[in-house]
């Protein structure tokens, strides 16, 4: 089936897929070839495609929306990044000044805080990415100290 998925920016991604696993507001979903076409809404999280040749690539996305029909899955995402586009330092970097602003808006300003609080969803995504990509291709966490310790990961 043919996975296109699109940002504002660029066209990410536009290749054949196996299987393509996406974040929605209803759960994650996995489509296969002949999936039911389908309308959903993109959450940020973490997508995961699936090539041919059975290599698997992990995707942080943000908002946005999903179409699916006959053998075609199309996204279109506020923002989408590789793992290979990614960096520790600034993910960290990102999480501070969303809890700041979080921190500071938390009484005061409904909107701020949920921008902020969507902006520190987005980065915990962007974090799950690249710890995923460095660990399916044998790249040591330099910078695994910048990470807090995930307690599910035991």
């Amino acid at each position: 089936m043919h996975f296109k998925l699109v940002t504002p920016e660029r066209v990410l991604f536009e290749e054949e897929a196996l299987s393509v696993t996406l974040p929605t507001m209803e759960g994650e979903i996995t489509v296969l070839p002949h999936h039911e076409p389908l309308v959903a809404v993109l959450k940020a999280g973490v997508a995961k495609l699936m090539r041919p040749d059975r290599t698997i690539e992990d995707i942080a996305v943000s908002a946005g929306f999903i179409q699916i029909s006959a053998n075609q899955i199309t996204v279109l995402a506020d923002t989408a990044e590789r793992g290979d586009e990614l960096t520790i330092e600034s993910i960290r970097e990102a999480q501070t000044r969303a809890t700041e602003l979080m921190t500071q808006t938390k009484f005061s300003d409904d909107t701020a805080y949920a921008s902020a609080a969507a902006a520190m969803e987005r980065e915990l995504a962007r974090q799950k990415t690249v710890v995923r990509h460095r660990a399916r291709r044998g790249i040591p966490l330099a910078d695994k100290d910048a990470l807090p310790y995930d307690t599910n990961s035991a």
